[in-house]
């Protein structure tokens, strides 16, 4: 049975009114970084190519140097799934007249597009957490890493000396040391983001404003800001949320993979006559895996 209606009193009028959802802390990670979609659960490979360009002084004859390299990374893509049970007649004493049919048999439940679209917005904070932490952030951890796993300074990705928990005080520099710790080869790309916990953006974006660097930032739609004087947007996650790991670098080298992206909106409610209770099922695909860590930076924090 997963109605849990303990915080509901049957003394009280529970028809006048809607059903609200509880707000869901939702971010946009994923609008950031490539997803690559119809991909089948399992190990995927991402092929990469790197060359050596040898350049020599111009002479007759053929002296061929230099290499093209070809190498890979695997993304780690795994199946997940949330399935419910909803008996519609446990909530006959609170919404009989307005919601409930009048017959005894009962196929389907009220509000089923106010929970519908919350469950939307939670399976999108689980993905969010997913992609961050992978199965690390499930009851029962799996094989699957996040980003938080492979963007280390044990992989390779740059930590600047100095790294600690910020504060108002001293979060400007800090994210200004993550962004001067990029790899000079991608530095000039237009796709630098610099990924940190909702607390830390909100702690930025204080800190922009008390060191009078409040007049010459984007604010954004209140999900992302640029960091002055660099070319790096900062983007919030929730995945994040209670944990002071921050890390930067190029959004295309981080990869999502997935079955189709838009599985969340295939979730769906039936009526199963055989146990007589209506029936809730959603099922996705994800993984995620980040390709060239060295260019990445990082504080290596928890």
């Amino acid at each position: 049975m997963a109605f849990d209606l303990n915080a509901l009193s049957t003394y009280t009028d529970e028809l006048s009114l809607e059903l609200i959802a509880k707000a869901v802390l939702t971010t946009d990670l994923m609008d950031k970084i490539d997803v690559r979609s119809g991909l089948s659960a399992g190990t995927v490979a991402i092929n990469l190519m790197d060359g050596d360009l040898d350049v020599a002084d111009l002479s007759c004859g053929w002296n061929p140097s230099g290499d093209v390299s070809f190498s890979q990374v695997n993304i780690t893509i795994a199946d997940k799934q949330t399935k419910m049970e909803l008996c519609p007649e446990d909530l006959r004493q609170y919404w009989l007249s307005q919601r409930m049919s009048a017959a005894a048999d009962q196929e389907s439940v009220p509000f089923e597009e106010v929970i519908a679209s919350y469950y939307v917005e939670r399976i999108k904070k689980y993905n969010e957490n997913f992609l961050i932490n992978g199965d690390l952030a499930d009851a029962i951890p799996g094989t699957t890493p996040g980003i938080k796993a492979q963007v280390t300074g044990a992989n390779g990705a740059n930590v600047p000396s100095g790294s600690a928990a910020w504060t108002v005080a001293t979060a400007v520099d800090q994210a200004l040391d993550l962004f001067d710790a990029i790899d000079e080869s991608v530095k000039d790309r237009e796709d630098l983001i610099m990924v940190m916990s909702p607390s830390y953006f909100n702690l930025l974006r204080r800190a922009l404003v008390a060191s009078n660097y409040g007049y010459y930032y984007n604010q954004g739609d209140g999900t992302s800001i640029e960091l002055p004087g660099t070319n790096c947007t900062i983007v919030k996650s929730s995945g994040l949320v209670g944990s002071d790991y921050v890390f930067a670098g190029p959004s295309a080298f981080v990869v999502a993979g997935t079955g189709l992206q838009d599985d969340a909106s295939s979730m769906s409610f039936y009526f199963d006559k055989g146990e007589d209770v209506v029936k809730f099922i959603a099922k996705w695909r994800l993984g995620v895996a980040v390709h060239q860590v060295n260019v990445f930076a990082t504080n290596d924090l928890a």
